[in-house]
């Protein structure tokens, strides 16, 4: 098992004689119980004897399954950036596998809200996500929300983003960002707003004056669904007469996108404009499914963590156990994802996430298959 032999190379932390369960057994355990279903530390020490003569078969149990206190101490004491480590070795592994390029990655923060105590805030992370697979390929956790300008680059430097397109919203748009993005040979869509006063202004001047042409047109299009009608039209400009553009590293374009909606029930009809900074040519016409796919990062990853993984319901007391839990999910659905594309296409209703880990819980055969070549 691929995860296996990555947990295998990780250095255990703890005082050599006063081991008394090993690394891998510990983080194997907590694993597979997580691609289970499981959210407690209680659970996770249930899930390991209820199948302890499974594991048996793939780690040393010579001292048993250790208790949900010996779980809990033990990610009390991992640093969380071991299993920052492991979760991007293990996606850029399943990546360089996979016959998919990853043509778009999205980076966004989430806020960990079940993680908030009277005198701390809610933990943050950032997350690089692929859009072409659902893999988390890394992720960063800070403090507060202010720190996730400081932690973008930190995360774009762990990545490969050459010929990549990384999407961020308004937050990452910032001059150190986009220097970073194009020295490692990527381009990028970049949400502009407020934060940047004087490119926002100059954004919504070039609209105004250049106008709303066919030429500059790049994507029309109608959307239905939940009651509500949606017309979105993308338009491209050539940002080079931008003043100071050339500060920019690498910008070449402003997206201007127009979002009409109204509802079926009501005469009310709202209006808006969005704007974005890219490094790509304003007549390139895949700006608008860059722009589009971005979201995918919340309802594709944010959504399937806090409702169909329980994220938001974790309540761990302890906040360097709870960094740890996090990463781990993140894994637990990589591996999901990972399996799930390589298996042969079958009709009929796709399974949830939350079904194939109650599936993995169940059937320890599927749980093997899930786990097998990764």
């Amino acid at each position: 098992m691929l995860i296996l032999d990555l947990i295998h190379e990780i250095d255990d932390p703890r005082l050599r004689g006063k081991v008394h369960h090993p690394l891998e057994t510990i983080l194997f355990i907590t694993l597979c119980a997580v691609l289970s279903g499981s959210d407690t530390w209680s659970d996770i020490e249930l899930y390991g004897r209820g199948k302890k003569d499974w594991f048996s078969k793939y780690i040393n149990l010579d001292n048993g399954i250790p208790s949900e206190w010996t779980f809990r101490r033990f990610f009390m004491l991992l640093p969380a950036d071991v299993m920052e480590s492991l979760l991007r070795q293990f996606a850029a592994l399943v990546l360089k596998k996979s016959e998919i390029k990853s043509d778009q990655i999205a980076i966004d923060g989430k806020a960990l809200c079940g993680s908030k105590r009277k005198d701390l805030t809610c933990l943050q992370s950032v997350t690089a996500w692929c859009h072409e697979n659902g893999l988390v390929l890394a992720e960063i956790q800070t403090e507060v929300k202010s720190n996730e300008i400081t932690a973008i680059p930190l995360l774009i430097n762990s990545l490969e983003i050459k010929n990549t397109t990384v999407t961020i919203d308004a937050a990452g748009c910032q001059k150190n960002i986009v220097k970073l993005i194009t020295d490692k040979k990527g381009d990028y869509v970049l949400g502009l707003k407020g934060n940047q006063p004087t490119l926002f202004q100059a954004a919504k001047n070039l609209k105004e004056v250049v106008g709303e042409h066919d030429h500059n047109r790049l994507h029309d299009k109608f959307d239905k669904s939940h009651g509500r009608f949606t017309r979105r039209t993308y338009f491209g400009y050539d940002a080079s007469t931008l003043p100071n553009i050339s500060e920019w590293s690498g910008a070449k374009s402003i997206i201007a996108v127009e979002t009409i909606s109204s509802k079926t029930n009501s005469d009310k009809t709202t209006a808006e404009w969005r704007y974005y900074l890219s490094s790509h040519e304003a007549s390139n016409p895949k700006l608008p499914d860059y722009i589009r796919n971005h979201w995918g990062i919340e309802n594709k990853l944010h959504w399937v963590l806090d409702v169909q993984m329980n994220e938001d319901d974790d309540q761990k007391a302890e906040r360097q156990s709870t960094r740890s839990f996090v990463l781990i999910k993140r894994i637990a659905l990589n591996i999901v994802r990972a399996k799930v594309e390589s298996l042969p296409k079958k009709k009929g209703k796709k399974m949830s996430v939350r079904s194939h880990l109650k599936k993995a819980g169940w059937d320890s055969d599927y749980l093997l298959l899930l786990m097998s070549d990764l």
